[in-house]
């Protein structure tokens, strides 16, 4: 129980770190009375694929630290999937947003739900990762 609750400090404070642009565009947008426009920043998107990345590293980090034996494919299965349907679009919705000067709602409510998706990531393969590290 006591690992448990530190992976989960752990990986929090991981993710403050990366959600931190956030409330530096809270601030900013407050400051400007202008709420709407938080959802549209490209940081959405940045923040996902730094989720999406540190999910990678923590879990082959943790596979590599571990003294269990895996299937290399179920391995390489887990890390195309994340590349595939996490990095992949959040890079590819990144660029179409920096493209175009308009405000786009429906891109944009794309990247804040690969935010989401990514939170979600970082917390299942990252945990498992982090607890095979602390092993």
């Amino acid at each position: 129980m006591k690992l448990e609750r530190s992976l989960i400090y752990i990986l929090l404070s991981e993710l403050l770190f990366t959600i931190l642009p956030v409330f530096i565009v809270l601030i900013v947008r407050s400051y400007e009375g202008n709420y709407k426009m938080i959802f549209y920043n490209t940081e959405w998107s940045i923040m996902a694929i730094i989720l999406y990345g540190q999910s990678i590293v923590k879990f082959s980090s943790g596979i590599s630290n571990s003294k269990a034996k895996f299937r290399w494919q179920l391995v390489s299965l887990i890390i195309s999937i994340i590349i595939i349907f996490g990095l992949i679009p959040s890079i590819t919705v990144l660029i179409i947003n920096l493209l175009n000067s308009g405000e786009n709602f429906a891109m944009y409510m794309i990247q804040t739900f690969l935010f989401v998706v990514s939170v979600f990531c970082y917390f299942i393969i990252g945990y498992l990762g982090q607890k095979m590290l602390e092993e």
